[in-house]
């Protein structure tokens, strides 16, 4: 008589142990290039960056998307190859949505959002419905190519177990062939800019090793960062198609890292603090970007305005995550504990009746 398997362990993992997708998740230095990224987003936003001639804002922006795009796919695919399918959505939907829905809320009773647009958003395909956004939810586009492509992962791995996790490499491909046969060197649709998330994914596919030589390692680094750079800037026209890749070449040469100065900075305590409110930063910060706050001149908006809106963003970013975040986290890991509980208790007791 076959035993019944526990719900919260539907398939064993494959490849990857659980000790070492924790590790892969909770690396220093991967904080650091998220904390990266949301101050390439913030500063995208919220700085006048220059000279202008340069380009600076229109390329800082697709960096830190690109980043963090990357780097979501990374950890995304390591940590779903290492845990229970359902304990991932739980989690992944405990992280996502209190956030993200109390904020969808308070902009529908402050800012007028309509009741079509709010269905758009909660359902979290506003990214094909530009005309239903806001100037304060217009970066909400981001989660929905993320929530997307937690669907698809997760799909594969229920309908053909982890290795299917495989197919992640011919998807992004693909997309970026759609992207090249529509001249699209960026885009907020999901089937335009998923492949910045799959390029992560991509990356988690493969086993680590470190660079022997710190030099040789910091300098792959570099021209890492450079090509990341370049392919990220308006200017660079087909380079673009790249940027995907480039990315995820940045995330292999950072998890490459021996143990040096590099690896030490991007796991500083401020990277890790920056890293770790990042989700929140991100969320909030268009409200002080927008109406009253962007009003004035410039020396009104940038020397007054944006240093008591940056203070703010942070404040409440602190606050969301230490707070109102961690309580739906930690309330969801005391019902997944509560389930691992309840399916060990009933394995053992269809064990006791084989048995007998």
């Amino acid at each position: 008589m076959k035993q019944p398997a526990p719900p919260f362990d539907d398939m064993e993992p494959q490849g990857l142990d659980a000790r070492e997708g924790e590790r892969r998740a909770h690396s220093p230095a991967l904080d650091g290039l998220r904390a990266i990224s949301i101050l390439l987003v913030l500063a995208t936003h919220l700085l006048p960056l220059g000279p202008k001639a340069l380009h600076l804002n229109s390329t800082a922006g697709p960096m830190g998307m690109s980043l963090f795009f990357t780097l979501s796919g990374y950890l995304i695919v390591s940590t779903l190859r290492s845990t229970a399918t359902l304990e991932f959505v739980v989690k992944r939907l405990a992280r996502i949505l209190p956030l993200s829905y109390l904020y969808i809320l308070l902009v529908f009773f402050i800012f007028g959002l309509s009741g079509r647009a709010l269905l758009f958003h909660l359902g979290f395909i506003v990214n094909y419905r530009e005309d239903q956004m806001l100037p304060v939810t217009a970066h909400l586009w981001s989660l929905c190519v993320e929530v997307h492509f937690y669907i698809l992962v997760t799909l594969l791995v229920v309908l053909g177990g982890r290795r299917t996790l495989l197919l992640v490499w011919p998807l992004c491909a693909a997309i970026t062939v759609i992207r090249i046969a529509g001249g699209v060197y960026i885009d907020i649709p999901t089937h335009l800019r998923m492949d910045e998330i799959l390029a992560g994914a991509c990356v988690a596919t493969l086993p680590v090793s470190h660079f022997r030589h710190p030099t040789i390692a910091c300098f792959i680094w570099i021209v890492a960062a450079g090509v990341w750079a370049l392919t990220s800037h308006p200017d660079s026209a087909w380079l673009q198609y790249f940027r995907p890749y480039a990315a995820a070449l940045l995330l292999w040469a950072t998890i490459s890292q021996p143990s040096n100065r590099l690896v030490a900075l991007l796991g500083s305590r401020v990277l890790r603090y920056l890293a770790a409110t990042s989700y929140a930063l991100y969320i909030i910060h268009p409200l002080t970007a927008n109406g009253w706050w962007n009003a004035g001149t410039i020396w009104e908006r940038y020397l007054l305005k944006r240093p008591l809106g940056i203070a703010f963003t942070l404040i409440v970013a602190h606050l969301s995550t230490f707070y109102w975040e961690r309580f739906w986290i930690q309330r969801t890991r005391g019902w997944v504990r509560s389930m691992r509980m309840k399916s060990g208790r009933a394995v053992g007791r269809a064990q006791n009746v084989v048995g007998t």
